[in-house]
């Protein structure tokens, strides 16, 4: 899994056609609304992909260069990405006039998404010591420093982070998409307690294995919105 290149490539070509899969199941449908969520797939497998290129640069004779590259593209899904992705899909779901209670806590979700991503991502890009990805206890570990890191713990940062990603879905009218939330926050915590040295890959690794599940849960009878008590 996220404990080699073979799993990450593996699930990264397995969430390829579900992705498409997806697309053209929304399409067809004409549900523009679904399309972010559809998309999330592909988002997946690219995501994993990177982490294949990573694995395969640490190796012996790997290329140094290409390890970094592909690393900074890894970290900016999980540290800037899918922090606005999910509220994006969260306001997408609610095209029509949402009640304004609803509307104002996913745009304050995508907001602090927009400001914790430029926080952690934005100086990773600037200077490249920030983060240097290790094999440690067979995950990786993208060893990266923040900002933040004086003041704001793992704890605090991780809890905040799946706050923004996974409240947006939680709030769904569907089973299927909040049983999808509730993996997520099971991935979440298994991440947090057990690969605390490698969080970001592991639960970015978990969490696009549950996404392997989208094209069923579009497919879903029941509306894929947000309740209308909120």
């Amino acid at each position: 899994m996220c404990f080699s290149s073979s799993a990450s490539l593996v699930l990264a070509a397995a969430l390829l056609p579900l992705g498409v899969a997806s697309m053209r199941d929304v399409r067809e449908r004409q549900r523009d609304d679904l399309l972010p969520l559809a998309v999330t797939p592909l988002l997946f497998s690219l995501q994993q992909a990177l982490e294949g290129v990573v694995w395969l640069g640490l190796a012996p004779g790997g290329s140094d260069r290409l390890t970094h590259a592909a690393a900074l593209g890894y970290l900016f899904f999980a540290y800037a990405f899918w922090l606005v992705w999910f509220p994006w899909c969260g306001l997408r779901l609610n095209l029509h006039a949402p009640p304004p209670l609803r509307r104002r806590l996913l745009v304050g979700l995508l907001v602090l998404g927009l400001l914790i991503g430029g926080v952690l991502w934005l100086p990773l890009v600037l200077d490249p010591s920030l983060f240097q990805p290790a094999v440690v206890q067979g995950s990786l570990d993208y060893q990266t420093h923040s900002l933040v890191d004086p003041w704001i713990n793992l704890g605090l940062g991780s809890t905040a982070y799946g706050v923004v990603v996974i409240a947006p879905l939680l709030l769904s009218a569907s089973l299927r998409l909040r049983w999808f939330a509730t993996g997520v926050l099971g991935a979440f915590l298994v991440a947090h307690l057990a690969f605390g040295h490698a969080f970001a890959s592991v639960w970015c690794f978990f969490s696009a294995l549950l996404s392997a599940s989208l094209l069923w849960i579009l497919r879903d009878p029941e509306p894929v919105m947000l309740p209308a008590g909120l």
